[in-house]
């Protein structure tokens, strides 16, 4: 039963994020936006895409005729389908207690996809920005992002929202088991 619940609603936010990500899109990018500016290092810049309603993170190096840095968004993003259909998924919780794991869901998924352009953007500004003869970051800084950048693409992606999930599941199950 629950993997018949796990596709329908897979099924259903994949069609709700198709239509929502764009807004999605438009908050991600204006939060790490300022992140990044807070960071003191490059700059950062939303533009619709040519593919229909999908947009692109153009990121801009320091030197400013450098070629942009694209990221599409669907890919910092799109875990957020997964999470929520194992959160809806999820037999037995009544509804008040399931929208509480939602949209505490919500809440840590927004500060990984944060956290997930923040090192984007600073593994790119360290692995090209001593092209101008200007060093700004440690080996060790670029050895550092490197590293996240790489579990973010390789292990975060998909394993992210399957450990946000297992965390909220086992705090309702625990506080259930206590009360």
């Amino acid at each position: 039963m629950f993997l018949i619940r796990l596709v329908f609603f897979f099924a259903f936010f994949y069609l709700l994020w198709y239509y929502l990500s764009p807004f999605y899109n438009d908050i991600l990018s204006g939060v790490s936006e300022e992140i990044i500016q807070l960071s003191e290092i490059g700059e950062l810049k939303i533009t619709e895409s040519v593919i229909g309603m999908e947009k692109q993170i153009w990121v801009y190096h320091i030197p400013k005729d450098s070629p942009p840095i694209k990221y599409q968004a669907r890919f910092v993003h799109f875990d957020m389908v997964l999470l929520f259909a194992l959160i809806w998924a999820v037999p037995n919780i009544n509804f008040k207690k399931r929208l509480n794991l939602f949209l505490l869901g919500i809440f840590i998924i927004f500060g990984v996809h944060v956290i997930k352009i923040f090192v984007y953007v600073k593994h790119e500004y360290a692995q090209h920005i001593e092209l101008d003869e200007v060093r700004y970051f440690s080996p060790f800084q670029r050895v550092v992002y490197l590293n996240l950048k790489e579990f973010f693409l390789r292990v975060g992606n998909q394993l992210m929202p399957i450990l946000i999930w297992s965390l909220l599941y086992v705090k309702h199950w625990w506080t259930r088991q206590v009360r």
